[in-house]
């Protein structure tokens, strides 16, 4: 009778992230909501066929390297995520106070303006160029404040506005991320999950350097009922500032963790 206890997985937890190379045990991130994750990986090998016995029988095969990766799916929709898997940098845009932007020069019944600071706006007030400005009524314009877009309906019927138009306006603050204007950072990465199929049982998994891919996709348009994930993928590097044939290795480690006693 086989003394191998039966152990199955079906695992669920926590990633966090942190810049590769990190000294001592603080700086990680939590990556917020991540719905998979896996690990694996193909070999590069060499092989030599003999030419002796009109069979081309296969007498060598052997490893010479290969690539590790891992791949998951995020859900965490933020800045900072953005911004990591689109090797961007985040600037952060103060709340503030506008007043006397200019509309283009012969703004038409059907254009569609957006303001420069287009956050939440608030306090919106529309005036012509005269020199005693006049209001552009509300009802000449539709105005989707939350993304600071003004749709210009109609125009009064008389007297005639001077153009260009000015804004006037409160806006909320916002995180902006540019897109590819940094350089790729290498991280490190820690699952803390638990095996609910023995009994949520603590496993940890970490890979000590990782190289993101930029992100493939950003569904920015979503139907179904499903929420919008993305699809992460790094490559596994060797950290050469750990031995390599010490118990921790230079790629990463699996930790099963032992009952209470």
């Amino acid at each position: 009778m086989s003394k191998t206890v039966e152990t199955y997985f079906y695992g669920q937890g926590r990633v966090f992230l942190r810049p590769a190379g990190s000294v001592g045990n603080g700086g990680w991130r939590w990556a917020g909501d991540v719905s998979t994750l896996t690990f694996g990986g193909t070999d590069e090998t060499a092989s030599h066929k003999e030419s002796y016995s009109g069979q081309k029988s296969k007498v060598r095969s052997f490893s010479i390297g290969g690539d590790r990766t891992i791949k998951g799916t995020w859900h965490q929709v933020d800045p900072v995520t953005i911004a990591e898997l689109l090797r961007g940098t985040i600037a952060e845009i103060a709340a503030g106070t506008v007043t006397g932007e200019v509309f283009p020069a012969k703004a038409a019944v059907g254009d569609v303006i957006k303001l420069d600071k287009p956050y939440n706006v608030s306090d919106l007030v529309i005036t012509d160029s005269a020199g005693s400005p006049v209001t552009l009524d509300p009802e000449h314009y539709d105005a989707f404040l939350e993304h600071g877009s003004i749709e210009l309906l109609s125009l009064p019927s008389g007297p005639a506005l001077t153009q260009p138009f000015k804004a006037a306006y409160k806006h909320a603050g916002a995180r902006q991320v540019a897109f590819f204007n940094a350089p790729p950072k290498e991280m490190q990465l820690r699952y803390e999950g638990i095996n609910l199929a023995e009994g949520n049982a603590p496993v940890i998994a970490e890979f000590y350097k990782t190289s993101t891919a930029p992100l493939q996709e950003l569904a920015l348009i979503t139907n179904g009922n499903e929420l919008a994930g993305m699809a992460y993928e790094a490559e596994c590097l060797a950290d050469s500032t750990r031995p390599a044939n010490g118990p921790l290795g230079r790629f990463g480690r699996y930790v099963a963790i032992n009952p209470i006693q």
